[in-house]
């Protein structure tokens, strides 16, 4: 198992990580402003649900297979570059609606968790940059006098735990900027700005390479 002075190093290590802007905590940010913190964590679920594939994967060591495929990589990688463009696009689009239909629109949204959650999934599971962070940064965290089995669940765990509190603050701080809201031309410039994130995040995610 892992050390208490290891753990206490790698923890913060692991949340700054976390907290790295990224389609996610974007995806967290918008759905504070939309929802709340609170769907907004539980909507995190679907990305910690996709991080635990990816770091079972990286374990098996399916994970460098994908890495050092220059077409398994690309295959990961342009799934998430559309899904991200599709995201930017239909929230952009979204901010021709007035405020009192987005508020309407909230209210059926509101009722259920699942299609936050399966936007979050989506977006964390096409993301090839986080099986170079399970494939190649987490086996640096360990101590190979020590069993790596545990080792690797629990920093998997810890980084789990991080995502969740990396999305509550973005969610909050999305919260925050959605009480300045008060028109409709602040919705519209709320929902550009946004889909404007988003679409970037896709060219970013496009420009990555495997290095």
């Amino acid at each position: 198992m892992m050390s208490w002075h290891l753990w206490l190093v790698t923890a913060p290590f692991l949340l700054l990580l976390a907290l790295s802007p990224g389609p996610n905590n974007f995806t967290a940010m918008y759905n504070g402003m939309q929802v709340g913190p609170r769907k907004a964590v539980a909507a995190a679920s679907g990305r910690n649900l996709a991080f635990m594939i990816l770091m079972t994967v990286s374990a098996l060591g399916l994970g460098a297979v994908i890495v050092s495929s220059m077409f398994w990589f690309n295959m990961v990688k342009w799934a998430g570059v559309v899904y991200l463009l599709y995201i930017g696009i239909k929230t952009w689009r979204s901010a021709a609606m007035t405020l009192d239909e987005h508020e309407s629109e909230n209210s059926v949204v509101s009722r259920g968790h699942f299609p936050r959650i399966r936007q979050e999934f989506m977006i964390a599971i096409s993301n090839p940059k986080a099986i170079l962070i399970f494939t190649a940064i987490f086996p640096q965290l360990l101590d190979l006098n020590s069993p790596v089995a545990p080792q690797f669940f629990v920093i998997g765990m810890t980084f789990i735990l991080c995502e969740f509190i990396a999305a509550y603050i973005y969610a909050v701080s999305g919260k925050q900027i959605r009480r300045l809201i008060k028109s409709q031309k602040g919705m519209l410039r709320l929902n550009k700005g946004m889909g404007s994130l988003f679409v970037l995040a896709s060219m970013l995610l496009a420009s990555s390479s495997r290095s």
